[in-house]
């Protein structure tokens, strides 16, 4: 099984819960392993919402015992108290400069480069056989990217470890999985 993260522009927020609730679906019938999934929708005004979201893990500090999107969304809306140096653009393809903000806005920041006003995007850590089904799945809701969650999960370890707390220095550059 391929354990990865995927990352879908819907047309909107209800779109976005369709796309989970698929996945759900799927998770229940047996086709693929739903460990975690979100849907982030950003307003005209730019104002951020988490307004769906499901973890298979087993836990409510899931990072910590391993989950991969709760630590993406720790990340990009947990009070960090330190400087991030890097943008989530590098962990959804390396398409933005290393960049820094504070704890307070990092996510506004950070999402803000993947989330244009008036968008929402589904982020999920699945394992699956193969792409296809998966694809399959979502293609009324909109384009599948997928990157290894391991790589994602370096990404993510390299990010907390690059704070200036830690006197280091990281460009995030995740690469789409085949």
């Amino acid at each position: 099984m391929n354990d990865n993260v995927l990352f879908m522009t819907v047309p909107s927020p209800e779109r976005g819960h369709r796309a989970l609730e698929a996945l759900r679906q799927a998770h229940a019938d047996g086709d693929l392993t739903l460990r975690e999934g979100a849907v982030i929708a950003r307003d005209a005004e730019g104002a951020l919402d988490f307004p769906d979201a499901v973890d298979n893990t087993g836990s409510a500090h899931a990072f910590a015992m391993g989950g991969l999107l709760g630590g993406l969304l720790g990340i990009l809306g947990g009070p960090l108290g330190v400087m991030i140096g890097f943008g989530a653009g590098g962990l959804v393809g390396g398409l933005h400069d290393a960049r820094e903000a504070t704890a307070s806005n990092a996510a506004l920041e950070m999402l803000a480069a993947e989330v244009p006003p008036g968008a929402t995007v589904l982020m999920a850590e699945i394992q699956e056989d193969g792409p296809e089904p998966v694809d399959r799945l979502l293609e009324p809701f909109g384009e599948v990217r997928r990157y290894p969650a391991e790589q994602v999960r370096a990404e993510v370890e390299a990010a907390i470890k690059a704070s200036p707390a830690s006197g280091t220095s990281r460009t995030s550059g995740a690469k789409p999985a085949p």
